[in-house]
């Protein structure tokens, strides 16, 4: 891990419609991600930066099984140099929790 301090936020879909929002301010390292979904298979994307135009590091693809899953990253992190956005395809992704370290909460 870090010797940063770590941090957690949680972003939601708002007025139903899919997450599709900044998630951290700045350059940050990704160390976990928790999300919640439903019974239909879906994606969501961390893109790096403030935008859904932004490049997507990392891409998760979630089951067709409703539930609560955690993604740890391994080693040093994902780093993200101009911040995290979340940017799921549709309301499938109930929640999505990241872990990490540098930035801000936005």
């Amino acid at each position: 891990m870090s010797a940063s301090n770590i941090e957690l936020v949680t972003k939601i879909p708002v007025g139903g419609n899919a997450i599709s929002v900044a998630a951290v301010s700045g350059r940050t390292r990704l160390y976990g991600i928790y999300y919640t979904c439903t019974a239909t298979a879906s994606s969501f994307e961390i893109r790096n930066g403030a935008a859904d135009s932004a490049t997507s590091l990392i891409t998760i693809h979630t089951p067709a099984a409703a539930g609560q899953y955690e993604i740890d990253i391994p080693d040093g992190g994902a780093l993200f140099d101009s911040g995290a956005f979340i940017d799921a395809t549709d309301v499938q992704i109930t929640s999505v929790t990241l872990v990490y370290a540098g930035g801000v909460a936005a």
